[in-house]
Parts: structure tokens; C-alpha cells; sequence
């Protein structure tokens, strides 16, 4: 779907146009081939470009094609098992584009006009509010995963089958927003040499790169924390289960030692003691001295 929209200083409200114009902005979102196509012919812009703008596995980067510029940047997705998908920005010398196949979340307060000092018609300063709106978003997602984490954390309780598999999508979510940042700071720093910034605005972008370094480094942070978490279950369990077959030994051995007596008093030959009338007790006494033998072995051996 293919809208036009527009904001100038004049306006209070952003509104819609029928097409576009100088200093309008292009929201495109789920494009079909036949909007692909339309925007190559119509505006002349790069169809492979465009093609990477719906492919969830593009990287964040910035290419430069005859005067326009494509800004890719990765967007959390609203379900964070999902991670985050493709966001291109186009900015060109008449407009500014953005293109994804599903729109972000931060595109609602564009639309109730809660963003001030946004106008589409002064571009540079347009893409900064969306690079800072994103920035944003996937700052409080990743503030999310990590209060999540740190609920987790507590080495006293211990961790369900539940907890275990949302710590995994934790750590699936986690490495694709370590990407993310990583890439865009790459980006970053190639289009604030690239692009006609203003001295102010080149200071918001550089506190940008700043958050994104910090952003990455509290992923990382966290990524170290699931991973201490996993082997503490990991250690416990194998603790919990080494006991387990201990005990479950123990008392194969126990039960072994009856069932051996047993069958051999239960044989149809002559033995030992079959005519006293104290045989049980003595067997009895037999089986309580091996198993007194055995535990004090255990207990020598500190199995048990």
C-alpha cells in the first residue's frame, strides 16, 4: 500500500495528498510487485533496492544511487520472538520514502502528530526523527528482555521448563538486536559524512552512535547473563540427577540382596538351615549385615 503524506511548517497536522510532492513523504508498506514497479518507473528508483527493503535478512547499511540515498535499519518487531525486520528509508531530492513489508510501531505517534518539530518537508532532519525513533523502540525493547532476564536471575528459585525456553527466545532476540546495533553504528558513521547534515544535527546523530554503542553493550551484557544462567541449571541438574541415580543404586542393591536370598531358599534342593525353626531371623540378619557393609562403604566413598 502506497500513501502520500505531507507536513510543512505551516501545517499543525500531518496530512494526506493524493500524490506526491516536493517535500511530501512516501509510506509504503507490504509493496506487491506491482508497486515495486510502479515506484522504479514512476520516481526512477533502484528496483534491487527496493527488493532488499522487504528481505528480513538485509543488514543495516547505506547505499548512494544517482543523488538518492537508501538507508537500511533494522526495526524491533511488535512480538519480540520475532525479532526485528527490514526498514528502508529513501531519501531523494524531492521526497522521502520509507518502505517494509509490516509498519513500526513508532508510526503511531508520526500519525497522532505527538513527534514535534517533524515536517516531511525538510528531509535530513525527517530521517533524523525516524533514525531517533527507532532508536528509541529498540532501546525499550531490548530494556524489556533484559528486565525479563534479570527476573530470572535469582539462583535461589529454581528455573521451569517455561523459564528455560523464554530465556532461549530471549537469547534468539537478543543476537539479532547485537546485530542490529553493530551494523547501524556502521551505518551511522558513513552517512554523517555523506549526507548534508547541520552541525546540530550531526550532534544528533553522533549521540545516536553513542546509543547504539550502548545498546549493543547491554546485549551483550545480557547474553553473558543467560549464558551464567544456563550452566548453573545445567550444573544443578546433573547434580539433582547424579543424586537420583544414586539413590535409585542403593536401592537396586537393597533389593537385590532379598531377591538373591530369596531364590535360593526358594530352590527345590537341600540347604543350609531349611529345618530351623529361626532360619528367617537368620537370613534376616544376613541381609542387614550386607547392607550395613555397603552403606558404610558408600559413606567411606562420600557417595552417599
Amino acid at each position: 500500500m502506497i500513501t502520500y503524506l505531507k507536513k510543512s511548517i505551516k501545517d499543525k497536522e500531518l496530512r494526506v495528498i493524493n500524490s506526491a510532492e516536493l517535500g511530501s513523504w512516501i509510506n509504503v508498506v507490504s509493496p506487491t510487485k506491482k508497486d515495486i514497479s510502479f515506484l522504479v518507473k514512476e520516481f526512477g528508483l533502484d528496483k534491487d533496492n527496493l527488493n532488499s527493503g522487504i528481505d528480513p535478512h538485509e543488514i543495516p547499511r547505506a547505499d548512494f544511487i544517482n543523488g538518492d540515498s537508501y538507508i537500511y535499519v533494522k526495526v524491533p518487531a511488535d512480538d519480540l520472538e520475532k525479532g526485528t525486520f527490514t526498514f528502508l528509508m529513501i531519501v531523494t531530492k524531492e521526497f522521502i520514502l520509507t518502505f517494509s513489508q509490516q509498519e513500526p510501531t513508532f508510526f503511531k505517534q508520526i500519525f497522532n502528530n505527538s513527534v514535534e518539530g517533524l515536517f516531511t518537508t525538510q528531509k535530513t532532519k525527517f530521517l533524523l526523527h525516524l533514525l531517533s525513533l527507532n532508536n528509541t523502540l529498540l532501546e525499550y525493547k531490548t530494556l524489556q528482555i533484559v528486565k525479563s532476564i534479570e527476573m530470572k536471575n535469582d539462583l535461589s528459585k529454581e528455573l521451569r521448563e517455561k523459564d528455560v525456553n523464554e530465556m532461549i527466545k530471549h537469547e534468539y532476540t537478543l543476537n539479532s538486536f547485537v546485530s542490529a546495533y553493530n551494523y547501524t553504528n556502521f551505518m551511522y558513521n558513513k552517512i554523517i559524512h555523506r549526507l548534508g547534515f547541520h552541525e546540530k544535527d550531526k550532534d544528533i546523530l553522533e549521540e545516536l552512535i553513542i546509543d547504539t554503542e550502548e545498546g549493543q553493550n547491554i546485549c551483550q551484557t545480557s547474553l553473558k547473563n543467560i549464558s551464567n544462567i544456563r550452566s548453573y541449571s545445567m550444573v544443578l541438574l546433573t547434580s539433582r540427577l547424579n543424586r537420583l541415580i544414586t539413590v535409585l543404586t542403593v536401592v537396586t542393591v537393597f533389593l537385590s540382596v532379598i531377591a538373591a536370598v530369596s531364590s535360593i531358599y526358594g530352590m527345590n534342593i537341600t540347604i543350609p538351615l531349611q529345618e530351623d525353626k529361626d532360619a528367617f531371623l537368620y537370613v534376616m540378619f544376613f541381609i542387614a549385615v550386607v547392607w550395613v557393609i555397603f552403606i558404610g562403604y558408600l559413606k567411606k566413598k562420600k557417595v552417599i
